[in-house]
């Protein structure tokens, strides 16, 4: 009760912070000011038509968070990744077409940059405002995932089966996993032989043409989602990536 109680006064005072500041946005560098102050920067990325993600930056262009575009069943948000701790959550409730200005008066609105870092106490507060989930072992702030990266991958082609909770590797048990529902989205947990959390996976249901959205050494990675066998070609991502 008390927990409810703390998690309501945190949304008041966001939603009075959010009224009362200027919050001002520049399309073309993206720099975001408030109350005529440089503040950070919300620089767009994989920018289609009329949606875009976007890197939540410090004043030197180091990046402190990345924003997924999703889709929530018709109504637009993002799945934000913490770049340092890889703590995440979901910002929805955007209306049809989010825009980078709503984005950027929430992330002021929350305080989250502080000093041109962000602030671990303001994370903490909005992944709890946002329903979201904190990762046990923080990931490395500077880790990128790339196509060819330096990770360990998998001596032989992975062939993925699975039994009730379990994941199986050419029959050698590599991992657990665990399914969940949240906001019209099938939650992927996935773990490794020693139960550490290694990924989060998410997928809108009934949606068939969307990406699996996952949080993966402190980034947000979008893999293609194979209708035929969704859960083996992920895990068989995963094993190939060294990751199971």
């Amino acid at each position: 009760m008390n927990k409810l109680i703390l998690i309501c006064s945190m949304l008041m005072l966001s939603i009075t912070k959010l009224s009362a500041q200027e919050v001002d946005y520049d399309k073309t560098t993206g720099m975001v000011q408030v109350e005529g102050k440089d503040a950070f920067f919300l620089v767009s990325k994989n920018k289609k038509l009329i949606t875009s993600d976007y890197s939540l930056q410090n004043m030197e262009h180091k990046e402190l968070a990345y924003l997924k575009y999703t889709d929530y069943g018709g109504t637009s948000g993002y799945f934000m990744v913490f770049t340092h701790t890889g703590n995440q959550c979901s910002i929805t409730g955007l209306g049809t077409f989010a825009n980078a200005k709503q984005v950027a008066k929430i992330i002021a609105a929350a305080n989250l940059v502080q000093n041109n870092e962000m602030s671990e106490e303001e994370e903490r507060k909005f992944i709890i405002l946002h329903n979201g989930t904190f990762i046990s072992t923080p990931a490395p702030a500077e880790k990128i995932i790339i196509a060819n990266d330096s990770r360990n991958t998998a001596t032989q082609p992975a062939d993925i089966s699975i039994k009730e909770d379990k994941i199986y590797n050419n029959s050698e048990l590599v991992g657990f996993f665990k399914s969940s529902k949240e906001e019209g989205n099938t939650i992927i947990s996935v773990y490794n032989n020693s139960d550490a959390l290694i990924c989060k996976a998410s997928h809108p249901d009934g949606n068939n043409n969307a990406d699996w959205n996952l949080s993966l050494d402190g980034k947000a990675v979008t893999l293609l989602y194979n209708t035929s066998a969704p859960m083996e070609r992920l895990f068989k991502y995963l094993a190939e990536k060294g990751y199971l």
